[in-house]
């Protein structure tokens, strides 16, 4: 199996082992005392035993320079030293990185050159593996220390020395920063804005503690922690000004669209905000209103009909979100500030031909840019366990269904569904949680044997356009108003379970500004009408179909030329399609992924996945790693 972050790894050996090999030799080039034999090493100021008596030694016997706190009389002290030297310096790639993957501008940047090749997709995953990491490593270090000082009868070093106090301020600093992101029940006990303050606030105390802990004039044989951390510290501080004087924005007028679950806010971007991220990312949104001082992270999604604007969603799960809906029991345009976009992992599902994404509530939105984005030319499956009915019937108005990949959406909740939205072709309804374990095997089973491809099924939503564009010619020899005409429409589009704009607004980004008789028949152009109606075309309106009305009053009946809405498949490929049910065994599915190249056909799937459910997270890891298929996360559970 694949490790993470193996660069990481290997930088932090090879720190380990400049440490270890620049401490275990005889001075001058390491610390040895020369005049020790094997086996009898030891480290003592062989100029001053005062220095050794108070745990510390002065190098090239300089009374003028700096005090180093790395006595090691014996072999147990030598082992201890040892083991705080390797933490320290393991740590500083972690440091270095924790800043870095921060650093949210220079990240855009980055990605959109060839450096992204090697870059982790996740930056906070890797920020968050760096904080534990260096969570565990400072306590580690500080109790080697400290087991040595005591050993030797110089624990007052732990007060009395720079070094000491330095130790004990980053230690406690570190306790601040990382305990309330870790911690479930400190998580809920304490506030996100609460946590979020702690946690900058504290790392840059942290950071400043550390630059003091140890001077440059120990190099070779240390001091680099002021050199790497003060370099983070400006630079990071640095890319957090670009960030709010050059990627923040002011939304003058903002739409709100209120569910009882949460928050729908439209808002028109600038030029310069859709060129730096045409598609999805994600940004921090400040409403002033609300609070001054408080900027949350939500993913962005493009409107349906208007590319120009970006939507977030806001689920109401926080103090802040919660206000908000609050706030917004009233209606407003008031204004907001957005911060960004930035490069989310999602932005990287070009890598794939194929993808799956995963969702659990509110994590549908990186998804659906993803969908508009690359419908065309990728196949995106979709997971989605929503158990908001709510949030299930807004949402579907803004999915840009793909005829290309399967729309799995298991609905978990309790309420009944709105008799309006229908469920049909390659988007399916499934009452029930998803197995996960079972479902993506099979996807990737179906679409590779030819047995569920899913654009293969014959699609209800081409046959009711059909019958639209049919209603259209009819409705307009009659002479009716263009009103008359939309409402009819209207109403046989409900019969057949669609909304009239969810049947047109695939491309209706460029139509944004016509009527919707225009774009009806802009967008139905492609059917000619020359011939006799197919049985398809009736309308129970009136006990009579729309055929047998025509007939009557002994008019021309026409003929719909069908629009191609489908790859051409092999015979008998959409009987066996519209059979195939992904969220069901496929007894064959397991083995036959399992049997896949994983060079040239596995690594042309990615799995990606939005939600705050750690569990359905653990499980995608392991069918991740089971079938070695990559696996892309985006959390905003801070």
């Amino acid at each position: 199996k694949s490790t993470r972050y193996k660069g990481l790894k290997m930088t932090q050996l090879l720190c380990a082992a400049y440490i270890l090999l620049m401490t275990f030799r005889y001075y001058p080039a390491g610390l040895i005392d020369p005049s020790s034999t094997l086996g009898q090493w030891r480290i003592v100021d062989v100029w001053n035993p005062e220095n050794t008596a108070k745990g510390v030694i002065q190098l090239n016997g300089d009374p003028l320079g700096p005090y180093r706190a790395v006595v090691a009389k014996d072999r147990i002290s030598l082992i201890c030293l040892a083991i705080s030297r390797i933490s320290a310096f393991t740590m500083y790639p972690c440091m270095f990185l924790a800043f870095m993957t921060k650093c949210k501008a220079t990240i855009n940047f980055l990605m959109t050159t060839p450096f992204s090749l090697y870059m982790v997709h996740d930056q906070h995953e890797l920020h968050s593996f760096c904080g534990k990491f260096i969570a565990i490593d400072v306590w580690i270090h500080t109790l080697f220390h400290c087991l040595r000082w005591g050993l030797q009868g110089n624990i007052d070093s732990v007060w009395t020395t720079q070094v000491g106090i330095t130790g004990l301020v980053a230690l406690l600093a570190c306790v601040f920063i990382c305990l309330p992101m870790m911690i479930q029940r400190l998580m809920r006990l304490i506030s996100y804005e609460v946590r979020k303050f702690m946690h900058i606030a504290f790392f840059y105390v942290f950071a400043l503690a550390i630059v003091f802990h140890s001077k440059t004039s120990a190099w070779p044989n240390g001091g680099y922690n002021q050199v790497i951390l003060g370099f983070c510290i400006i630079y990071y501080t640095l890319d957090a000004i670009y960030v709010t004087f050059f990627m923040t924005e002011l939304i003058e007028t903002t739409i709100f669209n209120v569910l009882p679950s949460g928050v729908q806010m439209t808002m028109a971007v600038s030029e310069h905000f859709q060129k730096t991220y045409a598609q999805g990312g994600y940004g921090y949104v400040c409403l002033p209103w609300v609070s001054k001082h408080q900027w949350h992270a939500f993913s962005l999604f493009e409107h349906p009909s208007n590319p120009n604007l970006r939507q977030v969603f806001m689920f109401t799960v926080g103090n802040w979100t919660k206000e908000v809906h609050a706030q917004l029991q009233r209606n407003t345009i008031r204004p907001a500030w957005i911060q960004g976009p930035f490069v989310s992992p999602y932005n990287n599902a070009l890598a794939f031909d194929n993808t799956i994404c995963v969702a659990t509530g509110i994590g549908i939105t990186p998804a659906l840019s993803v969908i508009r984005a690359h419908r065309e030319s990728r196949r995106i499956n979709l997971i989605w366990a929503c158990r908001d009915v709510a949030m299930l019937e807004f949402f579907m108005d803004h999915l840009w269904l793909n005829n290309d990949g399967w729309i799995l959406i298991f609905y978990t909740g309790k309420d009944e569904l709105s008799s309006a939205i229908t469920f049909n072709g390659n988007v399916k309804l499934i009452k029930s949680r998803p197995n996960l374990d079972m479902i993506i095997p099979n996807i990737i089973y179906g679409i590779e044997t030819g047995q569920g491809v899913p654009e293969s099924i014959p699609s209800e939503k081409a046959q009711v356009r059909e019958m639209i564009a049919r209603k259209v010619w009819e409705l307009e020899e009659k002479g009716l108003s263009e009103d008359e005409i939309i409402t009819e429409l209207t109403f046989v589009a409900h019969e057949r379970g669609f909304l009239l704009s969810n049947l047109v607004n695939e491309t209706a980004g460029k139509y944004w500004n016509k009527g919707l008789l225009q774009v009806v028949k802009e967008q139905f152009s492609s059917y000619q009408v020359c011939g006799h109606p197919t049985p398809s075309c009736s309308s129970s309106r009136g006990g009579m179909s729309t055929t047998k009305r025509r007939r009557k009053h002994g008019q021309a009946t026409p003929l719909v030329n069908m629009h191609c809405f489908q790859r051409n498949q092999p015979l008998g490929a959409s009987k066996a399609a519209a059979k195939y049910c992904p969220w069901k065994e496929q007894p064959a599915a397991e083995e036959f992924v399992l049997g896949l190249d994983k060079r040239t056909v596995l690594s042309t799937w990615g799995v990606m996945y939005c939600g705050g459910s750690k569990s359905v997270e653990s499980r995608l890891r392991k069918t991740s790693a089971k079938f070695d298929i990559e696996l892309l996360t985006e959390s905003f559970a801070w």
